[in-house]
């Protein structure tokens, strides 16, 4: 039976308010993480200096093939879309941990790669701008 759509906004509000089991956060595409792992996610944000986008981007990609070449997971690469109100990076970098631990070591594994920092190297002259935010995932 199909509902009037305003009963259906209505029911679909009152399932909004039905909470959350702690035991069994999401995120991402799905994957579900126990509630006592503290996952890391780092996010990098890149703002090229006009006209040098498409170089970041390219760059972005060696580094996700050095990462790979030193047993690091490549991460996921974002670019701007259209559908944006401007102010998002021409160039985004995500990855993500499964605790503290995990992330110092990938981050000690970057600091001991001279392919690593010679990416680092030539980025910066890309850029007009770099964020990079370190963030726990929250339990739903």
């Amino acid at each position: 039976m199909k509902l009037p759509r305003r009963n259906f906004l209505h029911f679909a509000a009152g399932t909004a308010a039905l909470s959350v089991v702690p035991s069994a956060p999401a995120f991402g595409q799905g994957t579900i993480i126990p509630s006592n792992a503290t996952m890391i996610v780092e996010r990098t944000q890149y703002f090229a200096k006009p006209g040098l986008a498409a170089e970041v981007l390219d760059l972005r990609r060696k580094a996700s093939v050095v990462r790979l070449s030193i047993g690091l997971p490549a991460g996921e690469i974002f670019v701007k879309h259209p559908g944006g109100d401007g102010s998002e990076p021409d160039v985004a970098w995500q990855c993500t941990f499964a605790d503290v631990a995990a992330r110092d070591a990938d981050l000690a594994a970057r600091a001991a790669s001279a392919e690593f920092e010679s990416v680092r190297v030539q980025m910066r002259k890309l850029l007009a701008r770099f964020e990079r935010q370190v963030l726990a995932i929250a339990a739903l």
